[in-house]
């Protein structure tokens, strides 16, 4: 099942294969043009995919951006839950290769690529195989309630954030007309120092997988960086402690609305730095039956 922008989903799946089931999920838009933020659970597969266009002044597509049609594709290539995650990975990454040589984009010019994070995992028993790049993250919270964050965002932005940190409020410009050669630096080396799905076949080195025993879990949340607190300082680590205490009391909505707060507080992105008003938000929470 593909969840639509601005749906919000309450879900009991009975999956007869996964000892979890969908609790929760949202997908939301953010200041931006066009969502780009994908996410499907479907056939006992569950991900989440955060698409990012490129920054070139090459078109895409007239309708849907790139970075859209990249998250796009990644969840359809997965959400046939059919073979190995690694199998599934070079499936979408293949099929964001094919879908940019149609639409003319120069491969060359590595700030024109679509890319998309994402992070997806599905059950065997009481286990959970996972596969993630990019920005996407997932965590367990565990019975005692504990949590742990499986996966590490790349932190590929720190710098020009700190950088927006100390110059934005001299400025009335915004952090992309002001710091667009470090913004395009940052794009240029994707799957060079961190990783993102866009069609190259370096892409793949930078995809991490694991196994994870789930039998004291009782809440899996995947989401993309939209849902994750926004910080005063960009190299401080994502609070995830207050994450979970936030989903604990009101769920991924709970998460979401405070974010939105606090977004809404700081419209010219200086207390919180980041690269626009309001993030896409897509996240799943798959809770112990």
């Amino acid at each position: 099942m593909y969840v639509h922008p601005g749906e919000h989903y309450n879900l009991a799946d009975k999956s007869r294969y996964a000892p979890f089931f969908v609790h929760e999920t949202v997908l939301e838009q953010g200041s931006g043009d066009d969502i780009e933020d994908v996410l499907s659970v479907a056939n006992d597969l569950y991900i989440v995919c955060d698409g990012a266009t490129s920054i070139s002044r090459v078109p895409s597509h007239p309708a849907v951006s790139g970075g859209r049609q990249a998250a796009e594709l990644t969840a359809a290539a997965f959400s046939g839950n059919n073979g190995s995650l690694q199998y599934m990975v070079r499936q979408a990454n293949n099929e964001i290769f094919q879908a940019m040589a149609e639409s003319a984009v120069v491969m060359e010019d590595r700030e024109s690529l679509w890319s998309t994070s994402f992070a997806a995992l599905r059950f065997s028993c009481d286990y959970i195989e996972w596969a993630q790049s990019g920005d996407c993250l997932i965590v367990l919270v565990f019975e005692d309630g504990s949590h742990e964050l499986i996966t590490e965002p790349p932190g590929q932005d720190i710098v020009t954030l700190q950088k927006w940190k100390e110059i934005g409020r001299n400025e009335k410009k915004t952090i992309y007309q002001v710091l667009a050669e470090e913004i395009g630096e940052v794009r240029r080396r994707m799957n060079r120092d961190y990783g993102v799905l866009n069609g190259e076949a370096e892409s793949l080195d930078f995809v991490r997988y694991g196994v994870e025993d789930v039998s004291a879990v009782t809440d899996i949340l995947l989401f993309s960086d939209g849902l994750s607190l926004p910080r005063e300082l960009p190299e401080e680590a994502v609070d995830i402690s207050r994450m979970v205490e936030l989903y604990r009391h009101q769920g991924l909505d709970g998460i979401k609305r405070q974010v939105r707060r606090m977004e809404q507080q700081d419209p010219r992105c200086l207390r919180y730095p980041r690269f626009k008003p309001s993030d896409d938000i897509s996240a799943i929470a798959l809770k112990r039956r």
